[in-house]
């Protein structure tokens, strides 16, 4: 049961990742202003719709996720200014990039396209794989993208379905799914697809767990001395329930302290916040040994 204590924690508990910014969609989505930057190298500015931007959030069923969040579509549609009546269909087959800025925050958002593939049943790369414009949610020498599923108590009744409120205490993710990419690779690597497991896949966490060392393996196999760490961190069981308590006991008091007197959305963005540093650091903990050993 330990075991599968961590494995639903990362799936089912981490309500709180990436708070900040969060847009839901209920109805058809809005163009928003856009700069896409294309496979033959040049830019188009302008206006694009339905990429949930600044954040990727999808209210899916297990299996859905990709397809939910549209991430898997063959085309945009662009306008060059929103006052444009006319629609072009831009294939994604000729764009490379999408950059999305805040205006009020100045906070800036990417979605790159890369060929996915998933780790199989053998701890091996599987050869075909699926086209995805991917969220990068941390750059560096390993890009870190993802997506995340959400679960929401909509306004209108007890029903669980799109909230329209992303910073009220209605919401719980269900799972938050994981690329690894060089920035100029053109394929991404899904240590582990969320959506697809199985109720047998969660008694067998051991199989699942290999996969993660598995997929920095392969996207760090330039480096000898990172794969070292690799396998030191398999050896040590990094991918495991008491790794996920330490960093949440690193920052506990910090959080606490952050909480006093804050109630409702106020203290639901300060745990987002603080759970969400949680998870990432522990993605980004391999990718820092990656930097380290052979970007220095």
């Amino acid at each position: 049961m330990k075991k599968l204590s961590l494995l639903l924690l990362f799936i089912l508990s981490v309500q709180n990742f990436f708070a900040q910014s969060l847009q839901f969609y209920t109805g058809k989505r809005d163009f928003i202003p856009i700069e896409i930057l294309m496979e033959d190298g040049s830019t188009k500015k302008g206006f694009a719709q339905d990429f949930m931007l600044p954040d990727v959030a999808t209210f899916s069923i297990m299996g859905k996720g990709p397809k939910y969040a549209n991430l898997d579509r063959k085309e945009v549609k662009f306008k060059s200014s929103k006052s444009d009546s006319q629609v072009q269909l831009i294939p994604v087959s000729d764009i490379k990039s999408l950059l999305y800025t805040n205006e009020e925050t100045q906070e800036q958002f990417q979605l790159d396209k890369r060929l996915v593939k998933e780790i199989n049943k053998d701890q091996e790369l599987e050869s075909e794989g699926k086209v995805l414009m991917l969220p990068l949610m941390e750059k560096g020498p390993i890009n870190l993208y993802g997506y995340r599923s959400m679960m929401c108590k909509a306004d209108f009744g007890n029903n669980y379905s799109a909230a329209s409120n992303g910073n009220e205490n209605d919401c719980q993710l269900t799972y938050v799914m994981i690329y690894l990419s060089k920035p100029d690779d053109t394929v991404a690597i899904a240590p582990v697809d969320y959506p697809s497991l199985s109720p047998l896949d969660l008694f067998n966490l051991k199989t699942l767990y290999k996969k993660f060392y598995t997929a920095y393996e392969i996207v760090g196999a330039d480096c000898p001395e990172f794969l070292k760490k690799v396998d030191e961190a398999r050896q040590n069981d990094y991918f495991s329930n008491k790794t996920f308590k330490e960093k949440k006991r690193a920052t506990d008091d910090e959080r606490k302290a952050a909480l006093k007197g804050k109630k409702g959305a106020q203290a639901s963005k300060i745990n987002m916040k603080y759970r969400s540093a949680i998870y990432t650091d522990i993605y980004k903990k391999l990718i820092d040994d990656y930097k380290d050993s052979c970007h220095k």
